[in-house]
C-alpha cells in the first residue's frame, strides 16, 4: 500500500444578483513551488500546514528552489502561500547548509519550529563528530537556532530509525531510538521515546516490547496528551499498535479483537484527532470488526473513549488507505482506488464528514470528475479542518502542470 504527501487551493466566490452567496467552488493549488514560482522538476511531498494555512512544509532534493542552494542534499523548505516566498529551513544556527539528507519533516501549529531527520553531521556541535548518525533536529524559523533533540545520554546520536512526530506547539518530540544509545542496552532494539523540549527530559514509553520487536509508526497528538505507536516483529507476523496517555502512562492495544485480544493484523499509517481520542490506521488481514474483508488492506478508526473500532468504506467498498483524521476528530481524508481496465490503477482522495456522512472529492480535475491517472494521498488538515493539504502526481489538476512527477496541493472544502 502506498502512501502520500500534500497539495493546496484558494476560493472563489461570485455573487448574484439578488444578493445571494453560493457555496464556494473547491480550487486547488499547486504548492510545492521554487521560489520564483517555478514548477520543481524533481517533484516535492508536502509534509505539513501550519494551524492557520499559511505556511506549507515540503522536502526536495532538487537544487534550485531557493538561491544558494548547492549541497546537493535533499532538503526541507517552507513556503508562505501568503507572501509566496520559501525558505529552506534543514540549517544549522548560522545558516550553513546541511552535508546530508534530511527528511521526515514536520511543523509547529504556528508555523515558528520545524523538526526533520537527517544524517547531516554539521548542523550542530558534537561532543565527538560522528562518521555517521540518523538524528532530530528542530529549527527554530523566528530565532534561526537549530538544535539536536535526540540525544543519547553521552552526548552523541541517538540514531533514529525511520519515524518521528512533534506536538503542535513544539514542545515535544518523539523518536524511535536506538536502545543501546539512549539506554546502554546489550541489543540495538528500537524504542519510542518522547523528549520534552521544555525540561529536555526524555521518557521511553514502550516499555513491554518484546525483546526482538521493533517500533515504528510514532505520532503524537496535536496537544501532546498522547503516543501512538506500532510495535513489529522483525520477520513478519502480527503487529501491535499502542496507544499511550503520556499523563497517566495507560497504554491501550488498539488492534485487539472485540474480545481485547491480540490480532493478526499488521497496522501502519497511524494518524491521531488532536486530544488523541481518534485513531485511523491502515491494516492487513485486521480482525478488530466481525465481517470486514480478509487478507485486505482495510482502513479503521478507533475511539479511545468508547473503545470500538469502525471499518471505514467508500459507497460501501473496502480497500481504503491513507487515513488521516483532522485535528477536531470530524474528518477522515482518505484514498480510493480505482481500477484503469487493463492499465495501472487510480488513487483519488476523499475527505468524509464523519457528523453527517457526507463525503467530498478532493482530487478533482480541470474538467470537475476525479483523477483518471496517477497516484494521490492526503497529507494534512489546517484551518480547522477546512484546508486539506495532499500529494498527487495527476497532471491536471492544475494548469500548467508539465513536470510529469508528483506534487504538493492545497484545497479548502466545502
Amino acid at each position: 500500500m502506498s502512501v502520500a504527501v500534500l497539495a493546496g487551493a484558494m476560493v472563489a466566490v461570485s455573487v448574484t444578483s439578488a444578493g445571494a452567496v453560493p457555496a464556494p467552488t473547491p480550487k486547488t493549488e499547486r504548492i510545492t513551488l521554487s521560489s520564483t514560482g517555478k514548477q520543481l522538476q524533481d517533484g516535492a511531498g508536502v509534509n505539513g500546514l501550519s494551524a492557520d494555512g499559511r505556511y506549507a512544509l515540503f522536502t526536495s532534493g532538487e537544487t534550485g528552489v531557493v538561491p544558494g542552494d548547492t549541497n546537493g542534499q535533499h532538503d526541507v523548505f517552507v513556503r508562505d502561500l501568503r507572501q509566496g516566498t520559501v525558505e529552506r529551513v534543514n540549517v544549522a544556527s548560522d545558516g550553513t547548509q546541511a552535508n546530508g539528507s534530511s527528511h521526515y519533516a514536520k511543523i509547529s501549529a504556528d508555523g515558528r519550529y520545524v523538526a526533520f531527520m537527517s544524517s547531516a553531521t554539521n548542523l550542530v556541535k558534537w561532543p565527538e563528530q560522528p562518521q555517521y548518525a540518523k538524528d532530530i533536529y528542530v529549527h527554530d524559523r523566528r530565532t534561526g537556532r537549530t538544535e539536536r533533540v535526540s540525544v543519547a545520554p553521552d552526548g552523541g546520536s541517538a540514531e533514529v530509525f525511520d519515524t518521528f512526530d512533534m506536538s503542535a506547539d513544539g514542545r515535544y518530540v518523539a523518536f524511535d531510538g536506538s536502545s543501546k544509545r539512549m539506554e546502554g542496552a546489550a541489543n540495538s532494539q528500537n524504542l519510542a521515546y518522547v523528549v520534552d523540549r521544555r525540561t529536555h527530559a526524555v521518557k521511553r514509553i514502550s516499555d513491554h516490547i518484546p525483546s526482538d520487536w521493533y517500533v515504528s509508526n510514532i505520532k503524537v497528538s496535536a496537544d501532546g496528551s498522547h503516543l501512538a505507536y506500532v510495535q513489529r516483529h522483525p520477520r513478519g507476523g502480527r503487529h501491535e499498535l499502542w496507544l499511550t496517555d503520556l499523563r497517566t502512562g495507560e497504554q491501550k492495544l488498539v488492534n485487539a479483537t472485540p474480545e481485547g485480544k491480540p490480532t493478526n493484523g499488521s497496522p501502519v499509517g497511524v494518524s491521531l484527532s488532536a486530544d488523541g481520542g481518534l485513531v485511523a490506521y491502515s491494516s492487513f488481514d485486521e480482525s478488530t470488526v466481525p465481517g470486514t474483508p480478509t487478507y485486505t488492506w482495510e482502513l479503521y478508526l478507533f475511539d479511545s473513549r468508547t473503545g470500538k473500532t469502525r471499518w471505514m468504506n467508500h459507497e460501501g467498498k473496502g480497500g481504503l488507505g491513507g487515513g488521516l483524521v483532522s485535528p477536531d476528530g470530524r474528518r477522515l481524508a482518505y484514498m480510493t482506488e480505482t481500477a484503469s481496465g487493463d492499465g495501472p490503477t487510480v488513487e483519488n482522495v476523499q475527505v468524509r464528514d464523519l457528523k453527517t456522512d457526507r463525503t467530498q472529492l478532493v482530487t478533482r480535475t480541470l474538467t470537475g470528475g476525479p483523477q483518471t491517472e496517477g497516484y494521490s494521498a492526503p497529507s494534512a488538515f489546517a484551518d480547522n479542518g477546512r484546508l486539506l493539504g495532499f500529494y498527487s502526481s495527476a497532471p491536471d489538476l492544475v494548469t500548467g502542470d508539465t513536470n510529469g512527477v508528483g506534487d504538493g496541493f492545497l484545497q479548502r472544502l466545502n
